[in-house]
């Protein structure tokens, strides 16, 4: 019969505490973001300085936009200051990983292959994608756009069915959507794919929005909300209920209309 060494059985114990301990530490320290984010006093917020109406430099104001102004009321109800950190599109999911920034603010897409690696809040925009062009293009459906050029921002994707449907389709990347929109008015392209609203947006302020249409049978459902590092329920839960009391107060709604006016806005804030 194998017996156990008295040396060992006393520390038995004492391991099992530290063991316990640890995990008890690992999980209190993911769970404790709301504390961290009061005690430092500032919410972290990763920003675009080059996607308008979302997030985007306006000259001495600084960093502004619609998910800027919902980051600030997040902050605002946790009784701390925003501190704004501009990063580019591959940087958002590293930078919630590691600490850098509590939120991504930056219209980002609530993609499922995005979830495995981060968390997200509530869709704060509900917008499909779609393609805008020209009506004196003679563009009036996707078989259209075979061997023409399709404006779409970096870091953006065009969808499988989209290029089974059309093989032949173009792309040309830009840095950002204004300059898609401006290829597109200048005619150095055919097409601009993006987020509905955000098309008509750009249509309505270019001052000519006669001047363009959407393809009729193009539509990719697309939501957007804050990045969040996964595993933050308590932090997550926070920012959802915040996005919650705007919509249930109608600021959501005064502000959808500040930065996408006079757009109508087709969706609410809710719980999935």
């Amino acid at each position: 019969m194998t017996r156990e060494s008295p040396i060992l059985r006393s520390r038995l114990p004492a391991l099992a505490l530290g063991v316990a301990g640890a995990l008890l530490a690992a999980s209190l320290a993911a769970a404790d973001k709301l504390d961290d984010v009061k005690a430092r006093g500032h919410l972290l917020v990763g920003v675009s300085a080059t996607s308008p109406p979302f997030s985007y430099r306006d000259g001495e104001n600084g960093i502004v936009g619609y998910d800027i102004d919902l980051a600030e009321r997040v902050a605002k109800r946790l009784g701390v200051n925003v501190e704004k950190i501009v990063i580019i599109n591959a940087e958002r999911i590293p930078f919630l990983q590691r600490d850098k920034v509590d939120l991504v603010a930056m219209g980002m897409t609530r993609a499922e292959n995005r979830k495995r690696d981060i968390g997200f809040s509530l869709a704060y925009l509900d917008s499909p994608h779609k393609v805008l062009v020209r009506k004196d293009s003679g563009i009036g459906a996707v078989k259209d756009m075979a061997g023409r050029k399709l404006a779409l921002v970096k870091s953006a994707s065009v969808d499988a069915e989209l290029k089974a449907a059309v093989p032949t389709l173009q792309i040309v990347f830009f840095d950002d959507y204004g300059a898609c929109f401006t290829a597109l008015r200048d005619k150095q392209v055919d097409g601009f794919l993006a987020d509905e609203v955000l098309l008509l947006s750009f249509a309505q302020k270019g001052g000519a929005p006669q001047d363009f249409t959407l393809i009729a049978d193009y539509d990719l459902p697309r939501t957007a909300g804050f990045g969040i590092k996964k595993g933050e329920a308590p932090f997550t839960e926070f920012v959802d209920e915040t996005l919650l009391g705007l919509e249930a107060s109608g600021e959501a709604a005064k502000l959808f209309a500040k930065w996408f006016g006079p757009l109508p806005r087709t969706f609410k804030f809710h719980r999935d």
